[in-house]
């Protein structure tokens, strides 16, 4: 299975974004092909479920993200994160706060679930 790919449902296309038990050379290389990916689509269009189980992080990886999340704010829909750990809920504290800031809507963008179905369930409402 591909860590990262486009799957159709009721609403159109779905970025999986299946982060879980990567390695660090997997995790840099997925954060390449993320951001390729949701760049190339139009603003406010794309769609992700991810799965953070057990992924890899570092303080320069966290850096990257940051660097590009203004691009990747503006072509991001929604996103329902699973595998969301303690350590992990704090940088989506973080994140929330800082998105808040600039005045967007996180709790319309972002959600934190406990299944993939409920985060399936939340990305498929219009």
């Amino acid at each position: 299975m591909e860590r990262l790919r486009w799957e159709r449902d009721s609403l159109g296309e779905l970025l999986v974004f299946d982060c879980s038990n990567n390695t660090k050379d997997e995790a840099y290389a997925l954060f390449t092909a993320f951001d390729q990916a949701v760049r190339s689509k139009p603003a406010d269009s794309v769609r992700v479920l991810a799965d953070f189980e057990n992924a890899y992080h570092a303080a320069d990886l966290t850096a990257k993200w940051k660097e590009a999340y203004g691009d990747h704010a503006r072509h991001v829909r929604r996103m329902a994160c699973l595998g969301v750990t303690a350590g992990m809920k704090i940088v989506f504290a973080a994140y929330r706060f800082y998105s808040r800031i600039r005045g967007v809507d996180v709790d319309a963008k972002l959600k934190v679930c406990d299944s993939e179905d409920e985060a399936r369930a939340w990305l498929a409402k219009p």
